[in-house]
């Protein structure tokens, strides 16, 4: 396994990652509101070049990690714009609407609880059992080569948001959204915290 930089030349294997790791939440949705929902995703979080890992087996991505820093911004809602314009039902565009308008609500719940000196892990997506938890210990350092203080993240009941409290993520903040249920359960985002020392 190799951690290396990630690069624009990258997003479109994150995306067939994420379409992959996806697939069973979306499998309700149109196949390609779906694809545009991930692409979206991998690009809306790609909001700091330098805090951007992927870890690869024999030139295979297997996984890759995104942070970023209060104030660093994209042209990922542009992007979407511009591909929601191949769309004409209203329930497409009203799906990527939602999932703009979640990202940017679940963005600003991670950043109220943050501080100056601290920073925001975004997109953590691994494929292989092992993966992660090297590409979370390259991102931590690289964080606290940079003085951040903190990493913090959002996950929601969707993910395996277990996974943070058991690798030195305490939960700070979470809210319930009630008109978004799963299963006839209120859809929770939680935000976690890490120490970087």
């Amino acid at each position: 396994m190799e951690i290396e930089q990630f690069t624009e030349h990258d997003i479109p294997e994150a995306v067939r990652l994420t379409v992959e790791a996806w697939g069973t939440a979306l499998a309700d949705w149109d196949k390609d509101v779906a694809r545009v929902v991930c692409e979206y995703s991998v690009r809306d979080e790609y909001l700091n070049k330098n805090l951007a890992l992927k870890i690869t087996d024999q030139g295979a991505m297997k996984g890759f990690i995104f942070a970023a820093l209060p104030g660093d911004e994209n042209d990922a809602d542009a992007w979407l714009q511009q591909q929601a314009a191949a769309f004409s039902k209203a329930e497409d565009l009203d799906t990527l609407q939602m999932v703009k308008d979640a990202s940017r609500r679940n963005e600003d719940l991670v950043l109220k609880n943050m501080g100056a000196n601290d920073a925001m892990l975004t997109f953590f997506l691994s494929s292989q059992k092992g993966c992660g938890k090297q590409l979370l210990s390259a991102m931590n350092e690289r964080l606290k080569s940079l003085g951040c203080k903190n990493s913090f993240l959002w996950t929601d009941i969707t993910c395996n948001h277990q996974y943070y409290p058991k690798h030195g993520f305490e939960l700070v903040d979470k809210m319930e959204y009630p008109f978004d249920e799963i299963d006839d359960a209120p859809f929770v985002v939680y935000v976690y915290k890490k120490p970087l020392n």
